[in-house]
């Protein structure tokens, strides 16, 4: 059974923001080349406004496990800026971005 992360990081100095997949948070991922959709469920405001206060300077991170392979690892930012919508009655979060690299740590 594969295990899926998604974190949200400060661009200059790496500081977590939210760690989604930590707090066990619902979310979901929706594509395709130039547009990716990262929607999570049952957010509190607290940490869609630390997020939107941030949104200049986000770097997501999303990692899938699966047993006997290696992690694949995902960065996704915007070029310019994400679109964030937050809705406060549903405590529905999207964030919208544009770019997507796929790394590995042994080819830094």
């Amino acid at each position: 059974m594969s295990k899926i992360h998604f974190y949200i990081k400060h661009a200059i100095g790496s500081r977590m923001l939210f760690d989604v997949s930590g707090e066990q948070k619902s979310f979901s991922l929706d594509g395709k080349e130039g547009e990716w959709i990262f929607t999570v469920e049952d957010v509190e405001p607290e940490a869609a406004a630390l997020v939107e206060n941030n949104k200049w300077n986000l770097n997501l991170f999303y990692f899938i496990e699966e047993p006997g392979k290696p992690i694949r690892k995902y960065w996704y930012y915007d070029k310019d800026k994400p679109q964030i919508d937050y809705d406060l009655d549903s405590r529905r979060w999207t964030i919208q971005v544009d770019t997507r690299m796929e790394y590995n740590n042994e080819k830094i």
